[in-house]
């Protein structure tokens, strides 16, 4: 049933002028904004996370007002791809996803005023991103360790394992081609190991290297006003919602009920978790325990500053 009803909403949020923002550009729609002129007036925010830690629906909140678009994953196979070739550090040139980036910040602040682009997928390459576009503001978006893993079970992440007995970079041709480039494995030593895990210990290792380097590289961010944003601690918080609104000019403030019913406007909402971590056996809570404690276990020093 409740499925059923999240269907019905999305179709109807799909006839929004909320929906209508997030329509992916053309080339073509995108170039006619090469020769915008961003102005004091204009803000560009981007926003980056391990995945299924709530960007899609920070991003809903921005996106709820006349006066800021907020998108999620709107280039998704090129977001995935950019991680890819910035993970696997391949030779291939970055201008073109930095001039995507731009043109499309661009149209979203000359119809619009103000711009968040959210994306999982950047979560390397990141300094060098920042170096290339005109950002105002940065999120760092993140979600319990638990949680997230019981999540990206849930969605399939490393499901085909037993294809993944070759070196990398790695092509899962199981999946679609953006999944693909997101499935990222060990390019060090610990690769041989990695492969012998459980799916939740792969995860973890995801989980944790993602989070880690965002950690590390964010740190180093000195000129932009950074932000760190824990689901946990903003999930239906209509108090952060209105620091929200105050610290970036919303027009027409949601009331309470309506800022509690934006996450029935995120288009991709997961299934109910079927493998939860009281489900787990030892080995996995095990892996899980030891992975995250070794390569990020900076977790609970985090804290939200909105």
């Amino acid at each position: 049933m409740n499925s059923l009803i999240y269907k019905i909403r999305n179709k109807i949020f799909r006839l929004s002028n909320e929906s209508k923002k997030l329509i992916r550009p053309t080339f073509e729609e995108l170039n006619k904004y090469k020769n915008f002129s961003k102005d004091i007036d204009n803000k560009f925010a981007l926003s980056f996370g391990g995945g299924r830690s709530g960007q899609n629906w920070f991003s809903k909140i921005f996106n709820s007002h006349p006066n800021w678009i907020g998108t999620c994953e709107r280039f998704a196979d090129y977001e995935a791809f950019y991680r890819y070739i910035c993970y696997y550090n391949l030779p291939v040139s970055k201008e073109g996803f930095y001039n995507l980036l731009t043109l499309a910040s661009n149209k979203d602040m000359s119809e619009y005023q103000n711009s968040l682009i959210a994306s999982p997928y950047i979560s390397f390459g990141l300094t060098e991103l920042l170096e290339n576009l005109n950002v105002d503001y940065v999120f760092f978006n993140i979600r319990n360790p638990i949680n997230t893993v019981e999540d990206f079970f849930t969605k399939g992440w490393y499901q085909n394992s037993e294809y993944l007995d070759l070196d990398s970079p790695l092509i899962d041709f199981t999946e679609s081609q953006y999944h693909s480039f997101s499935r990222i494995i060990p390019q060090d030593d610990f690769k041989d190991e990695w492969k012998s895990l459980t799916r939740i210990g792969k995860i973890s290792w995801f989980w944790s290297i993602i989070n880690n380097r965002l950690y590390l590289d964010f740190d180093k961010i000195k000129d932009k006003e950074k932000f760190y944003v824990k689901l946990e601690d903003i999930d239906k918080n209509y108090n952060i919602y209105e620091n929200l609104s105050k610290k970036f000019s919303f027009k027409n403030k949601m009331t309470k009920k309506k800022f509690n019913k934006v996450i029935y406007k995120a288009e991709n909402k997961g299934e109910d978790i079927i493998y939860r971590y009281k489900d787990w056996n030892k080995l996995e809570k095990k892996e899980f325990d030891d992975i995250t404690e070794k390569y990020f276990p900076n977790y609970s020093k985090i804290k939200t500053n909105l």
